[in-house]
């Protein structure tokens, strides 16, 4: 339990660190993350590599398959968000991943089962909705090339 405690502070130390460790304008909270994700490519694969360090920590701390999911989908959005120029490198600094993984954790830690099936249900409406929109994408696709070919 010690341990646990102990690599649990570490990590909030470096969530906090990459996340929320300095104050801007009106009491906006940045980190590392966002500074170091305006270095092109190379900033992102860091602080990737950051957050992937926690989810790693978070599966030695017995996190389940389904929040460790859920923490893995945080840190995609935060990649598929610095696909867009300019305004990726804004939103570094208001999707917080490291944040939202260390709360994950943290519940997770308090209570397993209802982290579990919560991430559970994440994931299996992410699922759902990405099935349904390749569904409607493949009849849309039907509908134009039997339209073409009439």
């Amino acid at each position: 339990m010690v341990n646990e405690r102990a690599a649990l502070d570490k990590l909030k130390k470096l969530g906090q660190l990459m996340d929320s460790k300095f104050e801007g304008p009106f009491g906006f909270r940045f980190g590392f993350d966002g500074l170091i994700g305006l270095l092109p490519i190379v900033g992102d694969f860091a602080t990737s590599g950051i957050s992937l360090f926690i989810i790693y920590q978070a599966a030695m701390l017995g996190c389940s398959v389904p929040t460790l999911l859920r923490m893995i989908l945080n840190v995609m959005i935060d990649n598929f968000l610095d696909v867009f120029p300019i305004l990726g490198n804004i939103l570094d600094f208001v999707w917080k991943a490291n944040n939202k993984n260390m709360i994950l954790l943290e519940k997770h830690l308090a209570n397993p089962t209802h982290t579990h099936r919560q991430s559970l249900f994440v994931i299996g409406s992410l699922v759902t909705l990405l099935l349904l929109f390749f569904m409607m994408t493949a009849y849309l696709s039907y509908l134009v090339i039997q339209w073409i070919f009439q």
